[in-house]
């Protein structure tokens, strides 16, 4: 039997309380996921970050206090190995997400279902 310090943690960036609730609880029964952290702030996800190691992140770009992509400039910037899935209505972020190492992006408003799925597959 794998601990959960065994198993791929992962932290969901999300300010959209049902959108994050949909998320959890696609995800939670997964059984490569290990502990779930959810925050709606950029500044809680930086915290979680410097604490903790995920193998998965889940991106809204726009937070009440500030952009995604500032997160994703943080982990470039720090080399840190995470697998950052963007999950925004902002499409035309797409690009830029991709430059500063996103692995992939998911339009909101159409991939829910892409997103959960690309998430059970890269274990």
């Amino acid at each position: 039997m794998l601990l959960n310090s065994e198993l791929n943690n992962l932290l969901i960036v999300e300010d959209n309380f049902f959108i994050k609730k949909k998320i959890f609880n696609a995800t939670r029964e997964f059984s490569c996921i290990g502990d779930i952290f959810l925050t709606e702030t950029l500044q809680k996800a930086i915290s979680y970050i410097n604490e903790n190691k995920f193998e998965f992140i889940i991106l809204d770009l726009k937070l009440p206090d500030g952009n995604g992509l500032e997160l994703l400039k943080l982990l470039k910037e720090k080399h840190i190995e995470t697998k950052v899935f963007i999950f925004s209505m902002s499409t035309e972020l797409k690009r830029i997400c991709l430059k500063y190492g996103a692995f992939a992006f998911f339009d909101k408003a159409n991939d829910f279902d892409k997103l959960i799925e690309t998430i059970k597959t890269k274990n």
